[in-house]
């Protein structure tokens, strides 16, 4: 049985890209066909092309450091060896979760001010804002971080992490053992927002409450059955 018919379109051939030696080697061979404005035109191209891919190749390999970085060390050698990549920003963001998440809430705030400073104008600066109120919050500075929570809100009712600053309202709520207050600020979520992304977590911090609300009652309720002149 014969073969499949050859097709009529020739294969493509692998690119290659050319380099700043084939581009030289190429002038020197053909110097007489080109005119000097023309060459330096070439030069020029050659050296933006080389830049371009050098960037793309540096901000490829930022990227993938950014997937494997977890600790704050990681974050800091990155931020270290592509200060000005592109992901140089999430990296900063990640290095100040990080800090925060190791309970290193002063490294955290001062890091996030930095962001703020070094990028004002980025789509993310609102998650630095927060975040320096979520590390009030992680130093027991609960007043200060309910009223910061909620002054985020006000100011951002639409903005994608107004719900992570309602939460941190309930939760300086729950520390502050105002709980009916901490609860409704749950409910309403939900009620509002059923089909929302952050549901799950809200129903899972009410639960944690709940129990709160539960153990308070047990003590109020045995304070109450205390005889009469014990301690």
């Amino acid at each position: 049985m014969p073969g499949p018919a050859p097709s009529s379109q020739s294969p493509v051939p692998e690119y290659t890209p050319l380099t700043l030696g084939d581009i030289l080697h190429f002038l020197k061979a053909n110097y007489a066909a080109l005119a000097v404005g023309a060459a330096i035109v070439v030069l020029v191209a050659a050296g933006l092309a080389m830049y371009v891919m050098q960037q793309r190749r540096n901000a490829e390999r930022a990227s993938q450091m950014l997937l494997v970085a977890q600790s704050p060390k990681q974050w800091e050698e990155l931020l270290a060896q592509h200060p000005d990549a592109t992901v140089a920003p999430i990296a900063l963001l990640a290095l100040a979760s990080s800090q925060y998440g190791a309970g290193a809430y002063d490294q955290a705030l001062a890091t996030y001010s930095q962001f703020q400073e070094k990028y004002p104008r980025h789509m993310m600066a609102l998650a630095a804002e927060l975040g320096k109120i979520q590390c009030q919050e992680g130093r027991g500075e609960i007043e200060a971080a309910f009223s910061g929570y909620g002054q985020f809100v006000g100011m951002h009712p639409d903005h994608f992490l107004t719900p992570q600053a309602l939460f941190g309202q309930a939760r300086c709520l729950q520390i502050m053992h105002r709980y009916p207050e901490a609860k409704v600020i749950y409910e309403d979520f939900i009620t509002a927002h059923p089909k929302s992304e952050w549901v799950p977590q809200a129903e899972f911090a009410m639960r944690y409450l709940d129990r709160d609300i539960r153990a308070s009652a047990h003590d109020a309720t045995a304070v109450t059955n205390v005889p009469a002149g014990q301690p």
